[in-house]
């Protein structure tokens, strides 16, 4: 009975020496695939992509999302590689019952690990990285399997990393921003110009800044109805001095597309019945969260100019301009439709003024002769006159609403529509 009793252990220990040989077989295969698959080279999936074998099919759909491929193969691994863990445990328990459990642990700690760290990780790393293609496609289907199986703990995993990572993101940026615009300040020199100082800081910015911060409002937009004449639409080219004009059908939220000055020229001499439409070009829409460093590559891989603004429901919201962009790191750039500084504002007297309520506050600081902090908790929302005047009213002001703010006081003296047009100020003990 005894003998028939250690047969049967014996059995039962191999058995289970068994099943941690195929973990451990599967260990190196998903550790592997993680090298594989990720270690794919951009001219390697454009192969991918020519291909119409199903293996290859199978890949390109696992790499179109990479971050729940990584998850599934993170999921599978540290499953099978804790059931490892577990069985072994259990079987030298069963091997040596007699052992304290400190004996135990030195003994998983001593065979365990270097056999999971050399053929669960980095034997087969080593093949997959000289082999990365032969091993994507034969597991391929293995991997799309285990997607389905892992979905609802993958997505749950890859959501979480995507907050985590825009937090630690978002904060890793203030932190560097501000540090380096301090070293910025420190290190200048006294040959150092305040536009060189301030490129500099552009730079720095340039990442971290959006298309809503740097776009022209929707009502300051000069667009053409698609039912003009094209006299109509001639004279509106001279006024405006733009060579890019938005086409809109009924109302500016249905922009069809972008009428350029140069493909109107060879057709100067035509009459008023001229079919101007048909020069319109594809325009191009942009949300107004995008980060404009995204917009700059984006513009210089669709050869645009300019871009229109767009809500999340779909509705303008304004228009940015590759000038823009490049603004925001060399300062203003004025041709000669630019409204120059000096247009944009009056003097009165030592205390009184009246600006374009268009400008921007870092202008107005500087008519005014003042430090720009003085409206710093307006300058990245607002940035103009007007957006300033809108947040103190809170609402849409009218004609010769008054509003104080510090030591200053601004009356609004006209309005353009439902747009701010000029504005007094009037500084206190100044």
């Amino acid at each position: 009975m005894a003998i028939m009793l250690a047969i049967n252990a014996s059995y039962y220990h191999l058995l289970i020496s068994l099943v941690l040989i195929t973990l451990l077989a599967f260990s190196a295969l998903i550790s592997g695939s993680e090298v594989a698959f990720f270690s794919i080279t951009p001219a390697q999936i454009q192969d991918l992509k020519e291909s119409e074998d199903k293996a290859d099919f199978r890949v390109r759909n696992l790499l179109e999302r990479p971050r729940l491929l990584l998850a599934t193969i993170l999921i599978s691994n540290n499953f099978v590689n804790v059931s490892i863990i577990i069985l072994f445990n259990f079987l030298m328990n069963q091997l040596l019952p007699d052992s304290s459990i400190q004996v135990i642990a030195v003994i998983n700690a001593a065979i365990l690990t270097p056999i999971l760290v050399f053929f669960g990780e980095v034997s087969p790393k080593v093949f997959a990285n000289q082999n990365n293609l032969f091993l994507a496609r034969m597991t391929a289907r293995f991997f799309k399997f285990l997607r389905g199986v892992t979905y609802p703990l993958g997505w749950l995993l890859v959501k979480t990393g995507l907050i985590i990572e825009r937090r630690f993101e978002n904060l890793n940026h203030e932190i560097d921003l501000d540090e380096i615009e301090k070293a910025i300040d420190l290190s200048t020199t006294d040959g150092s110009t305040q536009e060189d100082v301030e490129i500099l800081k552009g730079i720095v910015h340039f990442g971290n800044t959006n298309v809503k911060q740097i776009m022209t409002p929707r009502v300051d937009i000069i667009a053409v109805q698609n039912a003009y004449s094209f006299g109509e639409i001639l004279e509106l080219v001279r006024e405006s001095g733009y060579s890019r004009l938005p086409v809109y059908e009924e109302t500016i939220d249905k922009i069809e597309g972008v009428l350029y000055l140069k493909d109107l020229l060879e057709h100067l001499d035509k009459g008023d019945d001229y079919l101007w439409q048909e020069l319109i070009r594809e325009p191009f829409f942009v949300p107004e969260a995008k980060k404009i460093d995204d917009l700059l590559r984006e513009i210089q891989a669709n050869r645009k100019h300019q871009a229109i603004v767009v809500d999340e429901y779909g509705g303008t919201k304004g228009l940015v301009t590759l000038e823009d962009i490049l603004e925001e790191v060399l300062g203003e750039i004025r041709d000669e439709f630019d409204e120059s500084f000096e247009q944009s504002y009056k003097k009165i007297n030592k205390n009184s003024f009246v600006f374009d309520a268009k400008i921007t506050l870092i202008d107005m600081c500087e008519a005014l002769g003042i430090e720009e902090d003085e409206f710093e908790e307006f300058m990245a929302e607002n940035g103009t006159l007007a957006g300033l005047i809108l947040e103190l009213a809170g609402e849409l002001p009218k004609k010769e609403s008054v509003f104080t703010y510090k030591k200053y006081v601004f009356t609004v003296l006209t309005m353009e529509k439902n747009r701010v047009g000029r504005v007094k100020l009037i500084t206190e003990n100044a």
